[in-house]
């Protein structure tokens, strides 16, 4: 080995490390930027003397630096060697893939399947092993299971049967071991105390069987049918397992003597059920792992795999690649047309009929050659067994006195050496009522796992609908003991991001297992329970709108791809899309399709600055104050004055109420982002009322509403007839007055201080009378001047401004509250002139889309959709709507972020996120300004 290959050999076994030179070159958007061009450049087999300048830059024009990436690179993403540029940095191949496993195995990463013709035939790594030596390597460093990502975990539940539970057993048993192994100096190996064969794996009739390293000493072992196989698969190559005898098949797998390929062609089709034995850990964000949440998101079984690739724009063997392992783990299914399945297939070995009901996963049979070798002595039977029932079954289980069945988190059984090691026959007669257990678990698991079945229907063709939602609604889905079946189709909804239209049956039928009644004296969790009967009802109307049928989409899933890829899976799938209301995700670029929605571009900050423009268009709105970063509150604002309850709006989390006299607290949130306050409430939190729009004008009922000044402002801006949505209107106990000088343009202007020569000065005696004045909490009642209140508590107009308000108080109760100085606003009070546009229910916030915890409102909605506003000549105006509210919205925070004098107001662009607040703005008396900080 020349000193090259020394140095990328050493530098590529490491645990750690990134890819070479370019992980610490650059920073931001930047440095990334360069980091995919320079993996996309590996993937093209760009050598250095073709590499951009720019990147070779990047690479301090070191040539021995862009060798380590190429290496490093091609081993974390387990590039084969042949036909890649890792055979030109790097000559020893099987040194080569050397690394490449232990690499993998300290990254945590899947078994390289489409490399098992070179590390199963020749270095013999097959799937048991290196799934060991995983786990083995969690156990010896003390982590736990969450650390596996979430591919892996279900790879390894479904080679070795371990899930959350099992390793828990193991931690606690290795535990239990340490202490007297270590008066002998040495802790246990975790190898002794892993399983020593493969469990049973599902396996279909058009995977293909392949040889993998056999040794002369393992044919001993073997039975003669299973010599037979594998002089044919010697003889003729790869054969379909569907040709050769399933049982035979399946005891050649454990003993490690074959490995299976699952062949893709770009011609196949794929479906995607609801997920099953799926393991949510954490995701690695590795290539790989991208790859096939973004086949998860974008595969239908309409669209062949060429298709898929061309969509995408990626290699199409890289996606093949992708969609065999998914097709392993049984997250899809292949999809194969009556006419081929008539011309090309042929009928399969007689032991495959039925051996879908025989795919049960099961205790695994003890066999001699596929073994851990770090585990003790075992016995075994050479002769292939013969399908049982599973009556029998059960018998074997009961009779064998060398494993015991421990039924899995997952729904999966496992076989451990360390309960083998550790219990004398009497303690396994003990366990006999366990293991009855254990069985009655796992038919009560497989019966509730299972969907129910459903007569084959007619796939539907055509575009469909997107119903959008985000994380939010299927943590409610989850967390909620709502129906025994509906969790399959959670974690469907959140791992895949998409619940298509041929699952919606299934999903349907566990959600109407869903009933109120259950929830009743849950509290908060009635929540979920009212959530999932509302989805149920809003797929049911929008799922005939389009022939083609309804899917469900998780956002954050599309915001995994990029832009480009999103307009391209959705352009190409739907002709619209509806969104739950509200969500909580961000959205980085508003769609290309018609979108029934929120207009303007989603962000942490957007939910606040949203408010604070449905509230100034208006003129209507409680009285509200947007803090800065940073602010600290000393005093109670003044506008707040009579609120004894405020709603406090915070990033990345709901809004909660407060107590007014906690407005400190508030305080602490400040530290890490802006805060919306706002008044809420006099003694309790105001009453919420939610109504529909688009208004119908033959309804009474919103006749009341319609008529309401803020309903007809924001008609006219934001043009409600085309888009669907609902009005949360709030009723704090003080009547809104509205604006009286309502303009639609926001005017801050800098607070100007006054001269001190106009102001008393605070050594000079007042000449107040004692009768005049004033406590130190009666300066909030002072008068306020045009551009804000006085500075100074001893200004001479504010003794005869609070005598003449005092003086109007019909007693002395009407000043006091639980928690601050209240004042009510009687009818008497306000002007003549301004009783009409006084409102008793105020404007809180405008949201577009379909709610789910509102019955009526929802209900109202969906009637509107299936009415009319799905017609083409709507679709074709909604994207002009929104652009011009959209426009609105902008021009509204860019007026808000600087001085009505500042030259440096720039524009703000739809595709960047919104920025921050700048200045801390008041909502009060109908419209935004600048807050004066008292």
């Amino acid at each position: 080995m020349t000193e090259k290959e020394e140095l990328l050999a050493t530098a590529g076994g490491g645990s750690g490390g990134g890819e070479g030179g370019p992980d610490g070159a650059g920073g931001g958007t930047g440095g990334s930027n360069c980091q995919a061009q320079l993996q996309q450049c590996v993937r093209g087999n760009v050598s250095w003397q073709l590499l951009p300048v720019h990147l070779r830059s990047v690479l301090h024009n070191n040539q021995r630096d862009y060798e380590k990436f190429v290496f490093n690179y091609s081993l974390k993403n387990q590039l084969r060697f042949r036909g890649n540029l890792a055979s030109k940095v790097f000559r020893r191949e099987q040194r080569y893939y050397e690394l490449l496993i232990q690499k993998s195995i300290n990254g945590l990463g899947v078994f390289p399947y489409h490399l098992a013709d070179i590390v199963t035939k020749g270095l013999r790594v097959t799937p048991f092993n290196y799934y060991l030596d995983v786990l083995g390597q969690l156990l010896r460093s003390d982590k736990s299971y969450d650390t596996l990502p979430n591919f892996t975990a279900a790879d390894c539940l479904r080679v070795l049967g371990i899930g959350r539970n099992e390793y828990l057993a193991l931690i606690s048993d290795l535990k239990t071991h340490t202490p007297r192994s270590l008066l002998f100096g040495s802790r246990p190996n975790p190898l002794e105390f892993l399983p020593r064969f493969p469990v049973r794996i599902h396996m279909e009739p058009w995977w293909r069987l392949d040889i993998g390293y056999v040794l002369e000493t393992d044919i001993k072992y073997l039975a003669p049918a299973e010599r037979a196989l594998l002089d044919d698969l010697i003889d003729f190559g790869a054969q379909p397992a569907g040709k050769c005898d399933n049982e035979v098949v399946h005891s050649l797998y454990k003993k490690g003597l074959i490995y299976l390929d699952v062949p893709i062609s770009g011609e196949d089709r794929i479906s995607i059920p609801p997920l099953r034995n799926f393991v949510m850990n954490r995701v690695s964000g590795d290539y790989f792992e991208n790859l096939l949440y973004k086949i998860f998101v974008s595969a239908d079984e309409h669209m062949t795999i060429a298709e898929l690739a061309q969509m995408l724009q990626l290699e199409l063997d890289s996606v093949k690649q992708a969609v065999s392992f998914i097709c392993r783990l049984g997250f899809a299914h292949r999809k194969q047309d009556q006419q081929s399945l008539s011309t090309s297939q042929q009928p399969n070995h007689p032991s495959w009929e039925g051996y879908n009901q025989q795919q049960a996963l099961e205790t695994p049979q003890i066999t001699p050659l596929n073994y851990n070798l770090h585990a003790s002595s075992f016995d075994f039977d050479q002769s292939p067994k013969s399908p049982k029932t599973p009556r029998e079954r059960e018998k074997d289980k009961d009779k064998d006195s060398s494993s015991i069945g421990y039924l899995s988190s997952d729904g999966n059984t496992s076989d451990f050496s360390f309960a083998n090691l550790n219990t004398t026959p009497q303690e396994r007669a003990n366990n006999s009522d366990e293991q009855e257990l254990s069985s009655e678990l796992e038919d009560l698991s497989e019966r509730t796992t299972k969907p129910p079945a459903a007569p084959p229907a007619a796939p539907k063709s055509g575009k469909r609908v997107g119903f959008l939602f985000d994380s939010t609604l299927t943590a409610f889905l989850m967390m909620g003991n709502l129906s025994p079946g509906l969790k399959n189709h959670a974690v469907t909804m959140f791992e895949v991001g998409k619940l298509c239209e041929e699952s919606l049956d299934s999903f349907l039928a566990e959600l109407e297992q869903v009933s109120l009644l259950d929830a009743e004296g849950e509290g908060d969790v009635s929540r979920y329970f009212a959530h999932a009967i509302i989805l149920r009802s809003t797929i049911c109307s929008l799922r005939h709108l389009l022939p083609g049928g309804l899917d469900l989409l998780r956002l954050e899933c599309l915001e995994g791809l990029d832009r480009q890829t999103r307009d391209r899976v959705l352009e190409k799938k739907y002709k619209f899309i509806i969104a739950a209301s509200p969500l909580t995700a961000a959205l980085s670029h508003t769609f290309s399709i018609p979108y029934f929605g929120q207009f303007l571009r989603s962000s942490d900050v957007a939910p606040m600055w949203s408010k604070l423009f449905y509230n100034h268009i208006t003129g209507y709105g409680p009285p509200s104050l947007l803090l800065c970063r940073g602010t600290v509150l000393k005093t109670l604002p003044r506008l707040f004055l009579g609120y004894g309850k405020l709603l406090v709006n915070i990033l990345h989390s709901d809004s909660y109420v407060l107590n007014s006299e906690s407005f400190r607290n508030v305080n602490e949130q400040l530290k890490n982002g802006c805060v919306l306050l706002q008044g809420y409430g006099i003694r309790t939190p105001g009453a919420l009322h939610y109504e529909s729009f688009p208004f119908q004008p033959t309804d009474t009922r919103q006749a009341k509403w319609a008529a309401h000044r803020a309903v007809q402002r924001l008609s006219n801006l934001l043009d409600l007839r085309q888009q669907c949505g609902y009005i949360t209107f709030l009723n704090t106990g003080v009547p809104d007055l509205g604006c009286e000088d309502y303009e639609l343009k926001v005017r801050l202007k800098p607070q100007q201080r006054l001269k001190r020569s106009s102001l008393v000065p605070p050594s000079q005696p007042s000449n107040v009378p004692i009768s005049e004045l004033k406590s130190p909490d009666e300066n909030h009642f002072a008068a306020t001047p045009e551009h804000g209140p006085a500075n100074e508590f001893t200004s001479p107009d504010c003794s005869q401004v609070l005598a003449s308000e005092l003086a109007k108080c019909s007693s002395r109760a009407d000043l006091l509250s639980q928690s601050s100085v209240e004042i009510p606003m009687d009818e008497e009070l306000s002007p003549p002139g301004e009783e009409d546009a006084t409102e008793d229910w105020t404007v809180l916030d405008v949201s577009f889309g379909v709610p789910l915890f509102d019955v009526d409102t929802n209900t109202r909605i969906c009637e509107q959709l299936v009415r009319g506003l799905c017609s083409d000549s709507n679709l074709e105006a909604l994207g002009t709507a929104s652009g011009q509210a959209q426009a609105l919205f902008l021009e509204f925070v860019r007026q808000c972020l600087h001085f009505e004098d500042d030259p440096a107001r720039e524009p703000l662009q739809a595709a960047r996120p919104l920025p921050h607040p700048r200045i801390n703005l008041a909502f009060e008396n109908g419209h935004v300004a600048l807050w004066n900080g008292r």
